[in-house]
């Protein structure tokens, strides 16, 4: 099959919908099928990326934003004419309440394509959403979700809740599917630890992990007064938060979090890496005793399934996409969003309980094993011949 895969960012910007894309493209096309991505030259902050590209067999184009509607999306709409005249089988389409969904929709139309929407359930609070995004979501919601979300053939939910709310915003029932994120097959492989623990300073330390985009709906400064908490009961843990701020309002939210720790008085026990190569992800994944995800509102979490596959224990704000991966006590435990002192406790508990450790651990990455990439594009490629 000729396949398109259009998305707002493609890699090598970081972050879950460009992982999904990435993982899923590179399997299809291993698979014999001919992939080419369309997404926009931007980056999450500044600059811009070439305008085409290949990752392995798979085709990238990139088109310039003719308008940019912060977090809510942009407009590049020159990608219509390419998809037009490559007469694929399959447009495919990432990342619901942008204006390329809208796009892709009308464009498999008019080639007898069928279309298909993963939605990445972008239904986040409102609270750490831009006044723009806040005023502009009720409005298109109301008038335009309703068509766009008839107009595909089938619409991917990655969770149970995200499907309950596309049929509500007007999907039809029997054309959204259940299929979750993935997860690499290189996170169930033992990676080595020692050059991430010397050059970050870590030996001796047990180490509570955060892996991921330096962002405000991951809860990061509700981590910090958890940790503020645990150290004082476990003090010979350390608190890493590995991952870059990519954008000006991130970086804002970093220096927020800088002085959070100095105000805690946790300024030392706290490491910030930065961004980090795919080896030393791997490596912190592996050198950790626990891995920690705070988010405020989490679509799905496919690190949460990377630090399963490395057998780690795992706690985990209850929002969505973790809640639909970890059963709280058996695989991971789960707590309120924003409430520093449950994740505090449930931090201190693990620490003191190594026997628990080991059970959420060696339970999480029997969890994993459902979740690799493989089978997760086996239900995809079924779900674009229309099999599901």
């Amino acid at each position: 099959m000729k396949i398109a895969q259009v998305c707002p960012f493609f890699y090598p910007v970081e972050g879950g919908v460009e992982k999904h894309v990435l993982r899923i493209s590179l399997e299809l096309s291993r698979r014999g099928h001919q992939v080419e991505v369309f997404t926009s030259r931007g980056l999450r902050g500044s600059g811009a990326f070439p305008k085409s590209a290949s990752v392995g067999r798979v085709v990238v184009h990139r088109y310039a934003p003719l308008l940019a509607l912060g977090e809510f999306g942009s407009f590049w709409p020159g990608f219509a004419p390419k998809v037009l005249e490559t007469r694929c089988d399959v447009i495919h389409s990432h990342s619901f309440r942008h204006p390329h969904c809208d796009i892709s929709a009308a464009t498999s139309k008019a080639v007898g394509a069928r279309s298909v929407l993963t939605g990445h359930s972008p239904f986040h609070p409102n609270g750490v959403r831009s006044p723009l995004a806040r005023g502009l979501t009720p409005v298109y919601d109301g008038i335009v979700a309703p068509f766009t979300l008839r107009a595909f053939d089938e619409i991917i939910s990655l969770t149970e809740a995200e499907r309950s709310m596309m049929i509500r915003l007007g999907a039809p029932r029997n054309h959204v599917t259940i299929i979750p994120n993935g997860v690499e097959d290189e996170n169930f492989v033992t990676a080595p630890t020692a050059g991430f623990i010397s050059r970050f300073k870590l030996e001796g330390m047990r180490i509570v992990l955060f892996l991921g985009r330096i962002n405000r709906t991951k809860g990061l400064e509700y981590l910090l007064e958890a940790f503020a908490r645990t150290v004082s009961e476990v003090p010979d843990c350390h608190l890493v938060l590995a991952g870059p701020a990519t954008g000006p309002e991130e970086e804002g939210y970093l220096q927020f979090l800088i002085s959070t720790a100095d105000r805690l008085g946790v300024s030392s026990r706290v490491t910030l890496t930065g961004r980090l190569t795919d080896e030393d992800k791997l490596a912190a994944l592996q050198a950790c005793d626990i891995f920690v995800l705070p988010s405020l509102y989490e679509p799905f979490g496919i690190v949460l399934l990377e630090a399963a596959a490395h057998s780690k224990p795992i706690v985990s704000a209850a929002s969505d996409g973790p809640s639909s991966i970890l059963q709280s006590g058996d695989n991971g435990m789960l707590v309120r969003p924003g409430d520093a002192k449950q994740l505090g406790d449930a931090m201190v508990l693990l620490l003191e309980d190594s026997n628990l450790m080991r059970k959420l651990g060696r339970n999480g990455r029997i969890t994993a094993e459902g979740y690799r990439w493989e089978r997760i594009v086996d239900r995809i490629e079924d779900v674009y011949r229309g099999v599901n």
